[in-house]
């Protein structure tokens, strides 16, 4: 006498597809493609500024001045201008704003469950990632020279925050590709059953 065949563990606990799962997902996306686009829109418009928004720069100088840093205003100009000609807010900045753009598309996509959403997330992601570390590294390097240390330290946290704040949006933007459930509610069709007599 045989043995019954032993059930596939897919049969016993069969996935179903998770709607909330990437939809939350989508959301989260949304919410940091906005500030994708608001920090590459700074950038893009100090690349094309002479000389740095004055009403930025009392704040930036007193909030060093707070902190006993001994920075100028003609420091931070010498700064500004290095960078603008360097490309390193132009590199940040349309790096941003374009990666925000796909991230923006991407996550309404998700949110109506097409799998196209989570490929722009991805791409735009890596734009960000890739543009938004280089741009960054760019000034933290360019700081050294025109700066005092310990702004030059700070410009090297911001630019490793940059990776793990974009590193996290491209976790996220991959996860409804890795997750089961989340990859069947992608792209469903409804398909109308007729019973013949």
């Amino acid at each position: 006498m045989s043995n019954p065949p032993t059930p596939d563990a897919s049969e016993l606990f069969p996935i179903r597809a998770d709607e909330k799962g990437p939809k939350t997902i989508a959301i989260l996306l949304i919410f940091g493609a906005t500030l994708m686009l608001a920090t590459g829109f700074g950038d893009v418009k100090n690349s094309f500024a002479e000389d740095f928004p004055e009403e930025d720069l009392d704040g930036i100088l007193e909030n060093y001045q707070r902190q006993e840093v001994n920075i100028t205003a003609e420091d931070y100009q010498l700064y500004h201008d290095e960078i603008r000609e360097d490309g390193a807010y132009s590199v940040r900045g349309f790096s941003l704003m374009s990666g925000g753009i796909l991230v923006l598309i991407g996550g309404f996509a998700l949110f109506k469950l097409k799998s196209i959403g989570v490929k722009l997330s991805i791409a735009g992601s890596a734009i960000g990632l890739i543009g938004g570390f280089s741009g960054s590294w760019m000034m933290a390097s360019t700081s050294s020279e025109y700066l005092p240390d310990e702004v030059t330290m700070i410009n090297e946290y911001l630019s490793y925050a940059c990776v793990a704040f974009m590193g996290i949006c491209l976790a996220m933007a991959i996860l409804p590709l890795i997750n089961a459930s989340a990859r069947l509610a992608l792209d469903q069709r409804v398909t109308l059953v007729t019973e013949e007599e």
